[in-house]
């Protein structure tokens, strides 16, 4: 099973201590990247076919990553993670949300992870300054908040995605390739909190919605599974293309843009339950 952030950092850490302790070194890259996966590999879950990323035909070239977390071991790890598969670069870190703008202007990122605690400037007002910079660049908070509404503050200040630091490396990968590609990213758990909130708040927008096909309500019911496009694919037995088109109708008849929402509507609605 792939180490969480957290476990690598933990890990990391007692690492360190006993390195330093004994011959006052510190723990090389390429021991951390062995610590992360064993030996480096391309697509960290490529020997299994129905679990290749999703969006990776999209990206013809790395994408490039800035991280800004003032935890030193956080971006250590990271920096560990990332190495170790060619669909993404890192390009450069930062310590705090008020160095961010330097850092985006020398290394022109793609995609920026955020922390969203931090001693000066946090990563809500920083996700703001960065789209005021360049509104094309993607933002993913990388937290160790799950309340709902935490992941709400920083997605209305413009960021696409919402990943809790109990992710593991293939997890925050994909997610970098498919915010890149256009696509809202959210963790899980996360997720649930959101499925959850709108229960409790009784929402109930109609029994007249627009009538799905029976394929369609199975895709639902994988999405909320967070099952990849591929993934639907494989266990319903169409073609990625045929999945796609189906989730694009989807969207369009609840007036809704990305697969959190599919699930929202979807429980409001009844077609699924937690």
């Amino acid at each position: 099973m792939s180490p969480t952030l957290f476990s690598f950092i933990r890990s990391t850490a007692s690492l360190s201590t006993l390195s330093s302790a004994s011959t006052g070194a510190t723990v090389a890259p390429s021991t951390l990247r062995a610590m992360s996966s064993g030996t480096r590999r391309h697509d960290p879950r490529a020997r299994d076919p129905r679990q290749a990323p999703r969006y990776r035909e999209d990206v013809s070239e790395a994408v490039r990553v800035l991280v800004v977390d003032d935890e030193a071991l956080v971006r250590h790890a990271l920096r560990a993670f990332l190495s170790d598969d060619d669909r993404v670069r890192l390009v450069g870190e930062a310590t705090d949300g008020s160095k961010v703008i330097e850092a985006c202007e020398a290394t022109k990122p793609d995609v920026v992870l955020m922390d969203i605690k931090m001693p000066e400037v946090g990563g809500v007002e920083a996700t703001r300054r960065i789209l005021e910079w360049n509104p094309c660049c993607r933002v993913i908070a990388l937290t160790t908040f799950t309340t709902e509404w935490r992941a709400i503050e920083v997605l209305r200040s413009g960021a696409c995605g919402y990943l809790v630091k109990n992710s593991t490396p293939a997890q925050i990968i994909e997610a970098i390739v498919a915010a890149h590609a256009g696509d809202r990213v959210v963790s899980p758990e996360v997720q649930e909190r959101f499925v959850r909130a709108a229960i409790e708040a009784g929402a109930d927008r109609g029994s007249d919605a627009p009538a799905l096909s029976d394929r369609e309500r199975q895709i639902i019911e994988l999405i909320a599974k967070g099952r990849s496009n591929a993934e639907i694919a494989d266990e319903l037995h169409y073609a990625e293309s045929t999945v796609k088109a189906d989730i694009r109708h989807i969207n369009r008849l609840w007036d809704v843009e990305n697969r959190l929402q599919i699930v929202l509507r979807a429980t409001e609605l009844g077609i699924i339950t937690l």
